[in-house]
């Protein structure tokens, strides 16, 4: 960035992710799999091995499936906010970015085409460097790319280094004026 433009600091500023709708069926989706998978567990390691063994599978079954749950439940009650000169992006505890404003580059509407769809979820494409972050493939979504890379985490753990952010996002044009340069 020139010198001069440094990034506002101002008030804190939240944006919603877009409709809930989709996201809310692929958690229904996980969350009656899920049963299935451990009801199934449950019934083979009762007929297959001791109680106490059998109670000890459907215990660790049911807290990994619970705890899946919870991280595929949390991108629901997710924010982007922007905030003391950093762009804090989320996908609930599924993947996360923070940029520090002064390293945006450019941010602009993102208009998908019939070859490269939204695609809903969090992901990280190797080949452009690009992590996506959309809870809703019919809200609108920002491009956001960054002067150098940054990390963020996407798949709940693994960590990456990325040099654009793709964010579903239901006030874009006010995201984009919260990520603009401040006046001279």
């Amino acid at each position: 960035m020139p010198a001069g433009r440094s990034r506002s600091s101002g008030p804190s500023r939240t944006f919603g992710l877009g409709t809930r709708g989709p996201w809310l069926g692929l958690v229904a989706g996980v969350a009656a799999l899920g049963a299935v998978e451990v009801l199934v567990l449950h019934l083979v390691a009762a007929a297959l091995l001791p109680r106490p063994v059998a109670l000890a599978v459907d215990v660790v079954a049911g807290a990994l499936t619970a705890a899946l749950l919870a991280a595929f439940v949390s991108p629901l009650r997710s924010r982007h906010r922007v905030v003391d000169g950093v762009a804090r992006l989320r996908l609930g505890w599924v993947a996360a970015v923070d940029v520090v404003l002064d390293d945006v580059a450019s941010a602009t509407v993102h208009r998908p085409t019939a070859a490269a769809p939204l695609e809903l979820g969090a992901a990280f494409d190797e080949d452009t460097g690009r992590v996506s972050l959309v809870r809703a493939t019919t809200a609108p979504a920002v491009l956001v790319e960054l002067s150098r890379p940054v990390a963020a985490r996407v798949q709940v753990l693994r960590k990456v280094r990325t040099t654009s952010v793709l964010v579903g996002v239901a006030e874009p044009d006010e995201l984009l004026r919260a990520l603009a340069p401040a006046p001279r």
